[in-house]
């Protein structure tokens, strides 16, 4: 089916005045849906009051966070008055401006029907013509033309500003600090384990979703990470779009990384591009050779747990503090591919701490847990504890049995020695050979 064309004539209007040109632009993007930018233009200021605009912000700016200088100038500038309009055009908003005015309807045969508009709903037309009332129930087959663009109606979201300044300046440079919505990033990771897996590469991306509305071309990117107090803007009308984003370009060169008040800021170093309704992916790090542990944790369901942990540390060839995000891990087949065998989620992870990842459960190590025995008073409860744990594989391990026992609790027996990991967890390190299985059974006192 084939959709309306509406086209209008571009007369001399303010709506139209001419961008002002880009000295730099600098973008910070934070991974809560904020972005702050720093936008420096060039702008020609008349002696006295005039009015400037900029006319490509992003649409989901929030105009309450403006904030303008005058990099030469400072003294001799004074910014009276700020408008945001975004009222932007589209076919139903502009026909509405057009009731009782004339139009031109033309078919996909050239056929050319001049009227004063008197209605439009939907695809819905009535025009009034000198041979009487037309109604159009379908306009899909029509290039529905107008003479111009009404006041009120704008093309861009468009800043304006009331500017008083005190001599005539040409190219004067001002920048706009703002903050929007619409754009966040976030981390992937990806760990390639050894073969006997002791040690794996570590590769780190981030992922820039930009659906702000606006493209920042040339940019200068930092990026933060840690969890900021914030308080919701006050709202605004306004309907924005968003579309699915697009998978951008994988960039080699890494970010530098440094402190921020109490987070952690990256800094790509060089500019980039981050077009509206993008995903962009820019490498974070690469890790090589870091030391790492499988073990394996029952917790009294059918199957042990697999988890792979590793130090963030300069000794372990890392050290760079880590914002949070997904780790897919993969292992290398024997025909020398990669096959992804599970994921775990990171929170923000600073440099000297350990990590730890559940990647899934073993298919070959099992677990029972029984109670043997119980017995109780008004003031204690007694349970002897039957765990096996079995060993289907054809190499020997090393399962934890980890046990919540609660509060107020004393082992009065029990078959091996225990860890104490917490004032409520304790762990058995069962050593367990190849294809067999191995008993572990304690008894515990609760009192209160």
């Amino acid at each position: 089916m084939k959709k309306t064309i509406l086209t209008f004539l571009l007369m001399a209007s303010p709506l139209f005045a001419q961008e002002a040109k880009r000295e730099s632009i600098a973008l910070t993007v934070y991974n809560s849906n904020l972005g702050v930018v720093r936008d420096v233009r060039l702008f020609d200021l008349k002696k006295g009051q005039s009015e400037v605009k900029l006319l490509d912000v992003p649409s989901r700016i929030d105009p309450t966070t403006v904030k303008i200088t005058a990099l030469k100038h400072p003294k001799d500038i004074g910014i009276l008055e700020q408008n945001f309009e975004y009222d932007l055009v589209n076919q139903e908003k502009l026909l509405e401006k057009y009731i009782d005015k004339q139009i031109t309807l033309t078919d996909d045969k050239g056929n050319r029907t001049d009227g004063t508009l008197l209605s439009s709903s939907g695809s819905q037309i009535t025009l009034s013509s000198p041979t009487g009332i037309l109604m159009f129930p379908n306009t899909n087959q029509y290039r529905i033309s107008v003479p111009n663009l009404p006041e009120g109606l704008i093309t861009k979201p468009t800043l304006i500003w009331n500017v008083n300044s005190n001599s005539a300046l040409n190219q004067e440079p001002l920048e706009v600090l703002y903050q929007t919505q619409g754009i966040s990033w976030h981390a992937e990771y990806i760990v390639a384990l050894a073969d006997d897996d002791k040690s794996l590469d570590l590769t780190g991306w981030v992922s820039i979703d930009n659906k702000c509305g606006a493209t920042f071309e040339n940019a200068k990117l930092k990026l933060v990470a840690g969890k900021l107090n914030r308080v919701p803007p006050p709202g605004y009308a306004g309907n924005f779009a968003i579309t699915p984003g697009l998978m951008g370009e994988m960039d080699a060169k890494s970010f530098q990384e440094r402190g921020l008040f109490e987070y952690h800021i990256y800094d790509l170093g060089r500019t980039t591009t981050i077009k509206d309704n993008e995903v962009k992916q820019l490498s974070l790090l690469e890790a090589s050779k870091v030391k790492s542990e499988k073990t394996y944790t029952y917790r009294g369901q059918r199957n042990a747990e697999v988890t792979i942990k590793f130090e963030n540390t300069e000794k372990n060839n890392m050290g760079m503090p880590l914002p949070e995000g997904i780790v897919r891990v993969m292992k290398k087949d024997k025909d020398g591919s990669f096959e992804f065998v599970g994921e775990d989620r990171i929170e923000h992870t600073p440099r000297d701490e350990k990590i730890t990842l559940k990647v899934g459960d073993a298919f070959d190590l099992l677990g029972e847990k029984t109670v043997t025995d119980s017995k109780s008073t008004s003031h204690s409860s007694r349970e002897t504890i039957q765990i096996t744990l079995k060993n289907r594989k054809d190499e020997d391990v090393t399962i934890d049995a980890l046990e919540d026992v609660g509060e107020s609790w004393e082992i009065i027996k029990s078959s091996m020695d225990y860890e104490k990991k917490s004032s409520s967890e304790i762990i058995f390190h069962v050593p367990v050979k190849a294809r067999s299985e191995q008993k572990v059974e304690y008894t515990i006192l609760h009192t209160w």
